[in-house]
C-alpha cells in the first residue's frame, strides 16, 4: 500500500472534497484527533448512505480518507508496516496497539464503504472500486465485503474469471450466507460459457478459411 492507505497521492488530491485549509489542518492535528475526525466523517457518510444521498456519502468518505492519509504520512508507514513496529515502545513514530487497531479498522471500513457507495452511483468507475477493495484486502484478506465488491467491479469490467474467484471467496468467508455472490457466480459462468462458444466458433471458421486456401492436389 502507498502512504495514503493504498491510494496514489494524486488521486487523493483530485478526489478529496476538503478545502486547502482543511487539508493543512489535517496535517497539524494529532493522530488521536485525526482518528476521531475520520470516524466522525465516516459516520456522517453512513447516515447519508442510508438516506440514499450517495454523492454526499462519497464526499464524506473521501474526506475521512484524507485524515487517514495524514496519519499514514505522520507515521511514514502502512498498516502492514505499523502492525510489526507500532507495538514496540522504543520504535520511532510508534503508536499504541489500540490506536493502531482503530486506524486499521477505519481504513477497512472507509474503503469498503467507498466501494459500496460508488457501486450505487450511475457511471461508476469499476477500476477505482476494484482498487479500493484491494486496499481492504491488503489489510485483511478474509474480508467478505471486499471480496464481494471486488467481484462486482470485475463483473462490470467483464473480467468474469476473476469475478468468479472473488465471489467464491465471498461465499467462503460468509460461510455460505452470501446468496447474492452465489447468484453472481452463476451469471459470470453464463458469460464465460458464451465467450468459450464464440471463441470456438471463431477458431472453427479460421480453420475452415485456412483449409480452403490450401492448394488442391492435381
Amino acid at each position: 500500500m502507498t502512504a495514503n492507505g493504498g491510494v496514489p497521492t494524486a488521486a487523493v488530491n483530485a478526489t478529496a472534497s476538503g478545502s486547502g485549509d482543511e487539508q493543512a489542518a489535517a496535517v497539524r492535528m494529532k493522530i488521536e484527533e485525526k482518528v476521531a475526525e475520520a470516524r466522525r466523517l465516516k459516520n456522517e457518510g453512513n447516515e447519508l448512505y442510508k438516506a440514499k444521498d450517495y454523492r454526499g456519502a462519497a464526499g464524506k468518505y473521501q474526506r475521512a480518507k484524507l485524515y487517514l492519509k495524514g496519519i499514514d504520512t505522520d507515521l511514514h508507514g502502512t498498516p502492514a508496516f505499523l502492525q510489526q513496529l507500532s507495538v514496540h515502545p522504543g520504535q520511532k513514530n510508534s503508536i499504541p496497539k489500540e490506536l493502531e487497531d482503530q486506524c486499521i479498522e477505519l481504513n477497512v471500513s472507509v474503503h469498503n464503504n467507498l466501494c459500496a457507495v460508488m457501486l450505487q452511483q450511475e457511471n461508476a468507475n469499476p477500476e477505482r472500486i476494484k482498487h479500493f477493495a484491494e486496499v481492504v484486502l491488503e489489510i485483511d484478506d478474509t474480508n467478505e465485503k471486499a471480496w464481494f465488491r471486488k467481484g462486482q467491479a470485475c463483473k462490470l469490467l467483464k473480467e468474469f474469471d476473476t469475478a468468479v474467484d472473488c465471489f467464491q471467496k465471498a461465499v467462503e468467508f460468509s460461510k455460505g450466507k452470501n446468496k447474492e455472490a452465489e447468484k453472481f457466480i452463476k451469471e459470470c459462468n453464463v458469460h464465460l460459457e458464451g465467450r468459450k462458444k464464440k471463441e470456438k466458433k471463431m477458431y472453427e471458421e479460421m480453420f475452415k478459411a485456412r483449409s480452403s486456401d490450401d492448394p488442391k492436389e492435381a
